[in-house]
């Protein structure tokens, strides 16, 4: 996955403020910005390049930013922006309504119109996580997003609840992504920021097959990692979770090539490896990192890691050498100026029974 940064911690507190709307002006989108702060405007921005998504993350003072009309008229990008506000109180006003965010919320902008955003932090900076959606890329009537763009949408429960998680999953570390995850994470990603839309709207029947297949089953693996150490983790009480029936559960899972129990079987293996990695688990046995994870007998754990990583628990703990280095590039279940960043490694250190 390919990650820009862009900080203005180098320059002069005098010239912070110009040097970064500058740079939000060709790179993220043209607006009219004025700040309480722009005397010391100490913000950042970071770009993930994923394939057909974009996400953008913007750290920053207090701002009040327009989106004029002779802006919009400058450009015509019929192209929405989902905004998750992850720090500070925010608000977002267009066409005579007005929506006012707290930590954890999302709004839908409509670049295409004129609209003003502000912020306040209330820590050190305020914060969004933004992912650009063409309009080609939204398969939901134009009705329906005219009627969701630029109010709060409550993302506590649900689809919005497992956007939001992903996105900030997403963007705590991008080292753990290895060369191919960009593409397919972005899939992910706008599936995932396409159900919650047709959800708010009301029109999930509105979406081709395939995507509502998809965000379910992006559903149905968060679900499962989530009670992985839980032994009565079974197709039974995953589609009762989710409200469908268990063989349509199982025919999700064949599509993909595998079973409900060889992807349990698979994500718990790779938590005890990673576990068995970890310094922060070196004082537990290898049986205890086994059953942690759901399997019951030492010798089942034994049996199923050797088959899988060719050697038991304990000998590739021992090779290893207990130093949290990863063997491989880890799979996701999930300055000065600017630097770019390309698939770098995965992390070097975690907390013990961690999740992704």
């Amino acid at each position: 996955m390919r990650e820009t940064v862009y900080s203005n911690d180098h320059l002069p507190a005098a010239e912070r403020y110009d040097w970064y709307w500058e740079l939000l002006r060709q790179t993220f989108l043209p607006t009219d910005v004025t700040s309480e702060d722009a005397h010391d405007f100490r913000a950042s921005f970071r770009r993930l390049d994923m394939g057909a998504a974009q996400v953008d993350i913007l750290e920053y003072p207090s701002l009040h930013s327009r989106r004029t009309p002779k802006l919009v008229r400058a450009e015509d990008l019929d192209v929405y922006w989902l905004c998750l506000n992850t720090a500070g109180r925010q608000g977002a006003s267009s066409d005579r309504r007005e929506a006012t965010l707290t930590s954890g919320d999302l709004v839908l902008l409509d670049i295409g119109r004129p609209f003003d955003t502000w912020a306040r932090p209330t820590g050190p900076t305020a914060g969004t996580i933004s992912m650009a959606l063409p309009r080609e890329a939204v398969p939901l009537p134009r009705r329906i997003l005219d009627r969701l763009a630029t109010t709060r949408l409550d993302c506590g429960t649900g689809t919005g609840a497992l956007l939001t998680s992903f996105l900030h999953r997403l963007v705590a570390d991008t080292r753990s992504y290895g060369p191919h995850d960009g593409i397919r994470l972005g899939t992910v990603l706008t599936d995932l920021a396409v159900a919650t839309l047709a959800h708010h709207g009301e029109a999930e029947n509105a979406l081709p097959v395939e995507i509502r297949h998809r965000a379910l089953l992006t559903g149905i693996h968060s679900f499962i990692d989530r009670h992985l150490g839980t032994r009565h983790l079974t197709p039974e009480s995953i589609a009762a979770a989710h409200h469908i029936s268990v063989r349509h559960l199982h025919r999700l899972f064949r599509e993909q090539g595998t079973t409900v129990g060889e992807w349990i079987r698979r994500r718990r293996l790779e938590r005890c490896r990673r576990d068995l990695l970890t310094p922060a688990c070196a004082e537990l046995t290898v049986q205890a990192i086994g059953a942690r994870w759901g399997f019951r007998h030492a010798s089942e754990f034994s049996r199923a890691f050797s088959g899988t990583y060719g050697m038991p628990p304990g000998e590739y703990r021992r090779r290893a050498g207990s130093t949290g280095r990863e063997a491989e590039t880890a799979q996701p279940s999930g300055p000065s100026g600017d630097t770019t960043r390309d698939d770098t490694p995965g992390r070097t250190s975690r907390r013990c029974g961690a999740v992704d």
